[in-house]
């Protein structure tokens, strides 16, 4: 069924949902998971200002992604990835870049006394531009 599976993922542990929801669902269609980061860069900064940061940075996303694929099921392919740039265009960037056939990712509550406050999240934007499914994990 599905065979490509993309999970953005920021460096909480919110994610467990998500991940054994992909993880599941690639085990059902003989897919893979893809594990994805990407770290926010800073605008009007040289690259030589921040390099060694964004190394710390990157090692850090690194470390955190081979945890949480760790703590998937042995028998479910995956591999993660972590690039620089602007997290939702740059995921939906990757997904097509990949051929993803579906985009699993952790959405915030519902807040009923502000209903429009999750219109700016990530999740939203990436269920707007994405070229293929995006599944909602609460």
């Amino acid at each position: 069924m599905f065979k490509n599976i993309l999970v953005p993922l920021d460096l909480t542990d919110k994610h467990r949902g998500a991940l054994m929801t992909a993880a599941e669902l690639a085990r059902q269609g003989g897919g893979e998971v893809v594990l994805f980061h990407v770290i926010e860069v800073i605008p009007g900064l040289s690259e030589a200002e921040v390099k060694d940061f964004y190394a710390r940075l990157r090692r850090t996303a690194e470390a955190h992604l081979e945890r949480l694929g760790a703590s998937l099921p042995q028998d479910v392919t995956h591999h993660s990835k972590v690039v620089l740039g602007n997290r939702a265009p740059d995921t939906v960037a990757h997904a097509q870049q990949i051929g993803a056939d579906l985009i699993v990712m952790t959405a915030p509550l519902f807040d009923s006394q502000r209903p429009s406050a999750g219109w700016g999240s990530m999740s939203w934007k990436v269920g707007v531009m994405a070229p293929c499914p995006v599944l909602i994990v609460k």
